[in-house]
Parts: C-alpha cells; sequence; structure tokens
C-alpha cells in the first residue's frame, strides 16, 4: 500500500462533529485576530491576551481533535465515540477562558493555576488514549507516525510547568523563553511532522515517501532529546548552548520532512490551495526554528527572538498549514458523494492564490522589525488572508451541507 486517502480513513458521521471543531479553531482566529488589532492599538490588551487564543484555542483545538482522528486511522483502529475528543476540547476551550479571565502572563493567580493544572490533566487524558490505540494498532507502516503526537502532548505538559515555575522560582524570562519553545517546537511542531508523512501527499495526490517513513523513529528520538536538553538549558539561562541543540533538533525534523516534500517534486502532485499552504508552512516553520537557534547561539535575547519570529510561524507556519488542511480535509469529512467533495473544495479552493500570498508577504514584512508600518502592515495582511480562508471554507462547507446529492451517488 503506498498511498493513503483520507476518505478511506473516515466516515460521514464524523463530518458534523469535524465541521464543530472547525468553526472552535475559526471563533479562536478571529479572536486572536481582534486581540492582535487590540494589542497594535493599546488598548489594555496584553501579549498573553493576543498567544492564548492563537496557541489554546486554535492550535490545542486542532491538534486534541486531528491527531486523535489520525491516530485511529494510522492504526487502524475503531473508531471512537467523539464525546471523548468533544469533552477534552470544551474543557480545554473552558480552561483558556480561565487564563484570560485571570491575565495569565500578566498577573497570574489562583485561576490560571487551576486551568493551566486542567490543561495539563487533559493533556494526559490525551496521552492516555494515543497510546491504547497505538498499543491496539492493526497496522505497522504507517503507524510508526503515532508516537509523535505522544512526544508532543508530552512537551505541552512541560511547557506549562516551566510557566508555572516562571511566577514563583528562577528567573522569568529565561523560563518563560523555555515554555514558548517547548509549546513551539515540541507541541505543535513535533504533530506537524508526524501528520504530513502520510498527510500532505494525500493532499497532493502523490505516493508517501518511504524514506521519510524509516526516518520517523530515529527522528523522533533526536528530536526529543535535542530539543529536551535545549528547554532545560534555556530555563537555566544558557542560551548559546540551548541554540546549539535547537539546531539539531532543526536537522531531525529535516530528516521526515525534506523527502515528504521531495516525494511531491517527483512523483507528480496535484497543486491546490490545501497542499500550497502545507507546503509554504513547512517551509516556515524549520526556517523560524533555524533563526532562532542563530539567535540564541548569538547571545541575542531570547524572547525578543520570540516576540520577531512569532507572527511568521504562527501565521505563515501553523495556521496557514492547519487552514489549508481544511481546505480539503472538511469537506472530505462531511462527504455527500465524491461529485459533492469535489465540488466543495472547489468552492473553496477559489482565490487561494491570493489568500497565499497575502499570507505568506504578510509574514516576510513582520520580520523586518517588532515596530514600524512594515510590521503593522504585515500583521494586516496575514489577518486578512486568514480570515479570507476562513470565509472561504465556510462558505464552501455550507453549501455543502445544503445541497441536495447528484442522483445515483450514495452518501460516503
Amino acid at each position: 500500500m503506498n498511498t493513503l486517502t483520507v476518505s478511506d480513513l473516515s466516515l460521514r458521521s464524523r463530518g458534523r462533529w469535524h465541521t464543530t471543531a472547525g468553526a472552535v479553531i475559526a471563533f479562536w482566529l478571529l479572536v486572536g485576530v481582534a486581540l492582535t488589532v487590540g494589542y497594535q492599538f493599546g488598548v489594555g490588551v496584553t501579549w498573553w491576551d493576543v498567544i492564548h487564543p492563537f496557541t489554546i484555542g486554535a492550535l490545542t483545538t486542532a491538534i486534541l481533535v486531528y491527531s486523535t482522528h489520525f491516530a485511529e486511522a494510522l492504526t487502524r483502529t475503531a473508531t471512537a465515540d467523539y464525546r471523548g475528543v468533544a469533552l477534552r476540547v470544551a474543557i480545554v476551550n473552558v480552561a483558556l477562558l480561565g487564563l484570560l479571565v485571570d491575565r495569565a502572563g500578566y498577573d497570574w493567580g489562583p485561576l490560571a493555576d487551576v486551568s493551566a493544572t486542567v490543561v495539563i490533566l487533559v493533556m494526559v487524558w490525551q496521552i492516555v488514549v494515543v497510546a491504547r490505540r497505538l498499543k491496539g494498532s492493526l497496522a505497522g507502516q504507517f503507524a510508526v507516525t503515532v508516537p509523535f503526537y505522544l512526544a508532543a502532548a508530552g512537551f505541552l505538559i512541560l511547557a506549562i510547568l516551566f510557566a508555572l515555575l516562571a511566577t514563583r522560582v528562577g528567573n522569568y524570562s529565561d523560563l518563560i523563553a523555555a515554555h514558548s519553545r517547548a509549546t513551539v517546537w515540541g507541541f505543535a511542531w513535533l504533530t506537524v511532522v508526524g501528520t504530513v508523512v502520510t498527510l500532505l501527499p494525500t493532499l497532493a495526490g502523490s505516493r508517501i515517501s518511504a524514506t521519510a517513513r524509516q526516518s520517523c523513529t530515529r527522528a523522533l528520538w533526536v528530536h526529543v532529546g535535542a530539543l529536551t536538553v535545549a528547554t532545560l538549558l534555556q530555563a537555566a539561562g544558557v542560551s548559546t548552548w540551548a541554540g546549539l541543540a535547537q539546531l539539531v533538533m532543526v536537522l531531525a525534523s529535516l530528516m521526515v520532512v525534506q523527502p515528504v516534500m521531495g516525494a511531491l517534486f517527483v512523483t507528480g502532485s496535484t497543486w491546490t490551495t490545501a497542499a500550497v499552504s502545507v507546503v509554504a508552512g513547512l517551509l516556515w516553520l524549520p526556517a523560524v526554528a533555524a533563526a532562532d537557534a542563530v539567535v540564541l547561539i548569538g547571545g541575542g535575547d531570547p524572547r525578543a527572538s520570540t516576540l520577531l519570529l512569532l507572527p511568521a510561524f504562527l501565521g505563515a507556519g501553523l495556521l496557514q498549514l492547519v487552514t489549508g488542511v481544511l481546505h480539503h480535509l472538511l469537506p472530505t469529512l462531511i462527504g455527500g458523494g465524491p461529485r459533492k467533495v469535489t465540488r466543495a473544495r472547489a468552492a473553496a479552493d477559489r482565490a487561494g492564490g491570493a489568500r497565499l500570498t497575502l499570507v505568506n508577504l504578510g509574514a516576510l514584512l513582520t520580520l523586518l522589525g517588532v515596530l514600524g508600518p512594515a510590521r503593522w502592515a504585515g500583521l494586516i495582511l496575514i489577518g486578512i488572508g486568514l480570515v479570507w480562508h476562513v470565509v472561504a471554507i465556510s462558505r464552501a462547507v455550507v453549501a455543502q451541507y445544503r445541497s441536495p446529492a447528484p442522483n445515483g451517488e450514495p452518501e460516503s
């Protein structure tokens, strides 16, 4: 078996749940964009108020939902009742509200402590669920990517522990720098690396790279080891060596990502908005990781590096990638027959090039400095591009729901 289609891995009954999850992700994206505008205008919004809707609201919701989905699919285990993952998503979103109310990171209090602890417990729950899927796996060649989800959840737990410690012991800036890197390069990036091995070829209609699949276990061990060392060194204030360890982590992730993208140009691919979005995100993410490592090695301020690079990481990296996947995945999971799915994908794809241009041009502009008109313009372009993605996907799936299935065509 050399190809893996999402439609083979899903049932039409999943569509309504995944649409709901997509709506939650879209909601937090819009909230994050609104708070970013407020932050830029200085209306009392803090940096943490801006970041948490993107990272905990949109990103963590997406990772909980889709890592569960792909863990089931790749292990060929029975589809679980979605009440479990829905409850985990609901709890995390309530915890996010607690963090926002208590101004976590700015004026940390008991409510923030409880909310952070709740997120840790949810991630432990997620690890147990995914580990059980892996233990009961009916497949071998694709299940090799599932441990990436376990390691990713573990890094989010580590990141939250760094944040809790930062309010009590040690150097606040060093611990928050370690917190951000465990979240970004552990939780988020590991999830992406594990998923793209099978997902990107699916989006592009190409073959899954055997080289990438065979490199997964070795790359994961190196990535986890290097990033663990990097975050611990950063927490201790040893930024130069932390940067060197982070460069090793970047090389480990490229062991998987490079052959995945290389296969697209060898086997022939369909370059839809979904595929281009994921490829663009995969180019941005290791580039930003390497740039961050170089700043640390050069003795730069770790938190200043985060401030400069985070819009590119979130906007052109993770959120471009997530919204790109939703262009393909939501119509597939909603179903209604091949022609309905194809029409919905085509509708979501319209003007995709313009949206991609806005997001990626905006990310480039944000790298020109943390202040000034270029930064403003970049954030605006990224915001417009991502919101336009959300609107295009929403209109396509609403039309897909409302349209009848073509005569003689099965619903799923």
